[in-house]
């Protein structure tokens, strides 16, 4: 995420694109520039957390989804 020298502006874009709000933004980015590993390890885990749940609840909303495909395909359907 703070790869190829970003600038604080490309961060914080890539941070709302993963769902941060602004006001979560404006907390997160002092915290990381005064140096503080734990606090910020913290905050980027905790939206982590929040986007491994969409991403599963969309993976049961797709496994679901592909059911009812294969079960169609496989009905003799004339």
């Amino acid at each position: 995420m703070f790869e190829n020298n970003q600038t604080i502006e490309e961060i914080k874009q890539n941070m709302e694109d993963a769902g941060y709000t602004r006001e979560e933004i404006d907390a997160f980015i002092p915290v990381w520039q005064s140096g503080n590993k734990a606090e910020s390890l913290r905050l980027l885990s905790k939206q982590r957390k929040v986007l491994l749940v969409s991403i599963h609840k969309k993976q049961a909303e797709l496994e679901r989804l592909e059911g009812y495909a294969h079960a169609f395909s496989s009905r003799n359907i004339e």
